[in-house]
């Protein structure tokens, strides 16, 4: 968070013991002739969470968080999502899962959460990067190469992936690049009970019905609208986080 400071001289001078009162009452600020700064829309793909307005087959309307009403084609390439709890028990070697991590005064990444990929999802995001304005937080999206259960909510992950290239001290980091040159990299993640695991489930499109919350991936089509290429719905009351 930036926090900007304004010093006001007149403040600094009515702070002397010397300074004398002014009674007068303080004239309004002037009137701007300029209208509120509007947000500018997005033009890439960007992510819209809200709640379902309507979805007629085809396209699907939400009322966004912020209040606002959107609308996005849904087509047969779509991928509809739902979230589910599970276990370390549901983790097994070979799962694609991702994973937002702290790094820990033990200099062990210590999990935020662990979601595990379908199959159609595989390689999604793959890598190790930074997450948000800290330093000591990442995201690893990676392939599962062991799994060391000490109980049914806890244990370490062993984590392999695919890069961008090695950082200066030779770890591998980054994301996978699309023509798999690069680094491969391996990693540990400790997860501490009560740490949320979750698998994304393959759903369709009944599950986009009114008033279901929808965290979608917009991204621009061809005819100049937009189009939802990735849904994460409301479940079983579940909602996305």
């Amino acid at each position: 968070m930036r926090v900007l400071i304004f010093v006001c001289l007149a403040s600094l001078l009515s702070a002397s013991p010397f300074a004398l009162a002014d009674t007068r009452p303080a004239a309004p600020p002037p009137a701007s002739s300029q209208p509120p700064a509007v947000p500018p829309s997005p033009t890439g793909p960007h992510r819209v969470n809200g709640t379902i307005i309507s979805f007629d087959g085809k396209n699907l309307t939400v009322r966004t968080d912020s209040g606002e009403t959107v609308s996005a084609a849904v087509l047969p390439t779509s991928v509809v999502l739902f979230e589910e709890p599970r276990t370390m028990a549901d983790i097994h070697r070979g799962d694609f899962v991702g994973s937002a991590a702290l790094a820990g005064a033990d200099g062990k990444l210590h999990a935020q959460e662990v979601r595990i990929f379908p199959e159609i999802l595989r390689g999604m995001g793959e890598g190790q990067y930074p997450m948000g304005d800290t330093t000591n937080r990442s995201m690893t999206n990676a392939t599962v190469s062991e799994v060391t259960a000490v109980s049914p909510t806890s244990g370490t992950l062993k984590l392999e992936f695919h890069g961008t290239a090695p950082a200066a001290n030779g770890t591998c980091t980054g994301r996978a690049a699309a023509d798999g040159t690069g680094c491969v990299g391996e990693s540990e993640v400790q997860v501490a009970p009560g740490i949320p695991i979750l698998v994304y489930v393959v759903g369709d499109e009944s599950a986009l019905v009114p008033n279901a919350t929808v965290s979608a991936l917009f991204a621009p089509g061809p005819d100049g609208g937009w189009i939802a290429s990735r849904l994460l719905v409301e479940h079983k009351g579940m909602k996305p986080l």
